[in-house]
């Protein structure tokens, strides 16, 4: 016989002959398995919803991470993008200045030109011409 000691503290035989006969367990031992397999029923749905946690925190991390890498292709896009757009109003800048910078340099060129008596300042006379007259 073996003895255990309940909860209450009284000692309780069990004789293992009669649970292998298929015996009735006492009372007090019936209450403790209803107790444990309520307790196990308890852990099992804890660790089932722990499992579910777990499953949609997985889901949360795989959608941060497609996020991430879409964010990724869009930072790339708009920085290319950018410089396309910073080239075009360099450009847009860059025409005026060169137009100004030309239309300067004619004017001085014509100025020289002008003042070295390679373009003359003022139009030849043009001979005259007398008519002569026959009577």
């Amino acid at each position: 016989m073996h003895w255990i000691c309940d909860r209450s503290g009284t000692d309780t035989a069990r004789g293992k002959a009669d649970m292998e006969r298929g015996g009735v367990a006492e009372p007090a031992s019936q209450s403790k398995v209803q107790t444990l397999r309520g307790e196990v029923d308890e852990l099992s749905d804890k660790m089932k919803e722990n499992m579910k946690g777990i499953i949609k925190k997985g889901e949360k991390v795989v959608d941060l991470l497609t996020r991430s890498e879409n964010m990724k292709k869009e930072a790339e896009d708009f920085k290319y993008r950018s410089k396309e757009v910073e080239s075009k109003y360099w450009w847009k800048n860059v025409k005026p200045i060169t137009v100004i910078v030309v239309v300067v340099l004619i004017v001085i060129l014509i100025i020289i030109l002008l003042a070295t008596g390679v373009i003359p300042v003022s139009a030849p006379v043009p001979p005259v011409v007398t008519s002569s007259s026959k009577p």
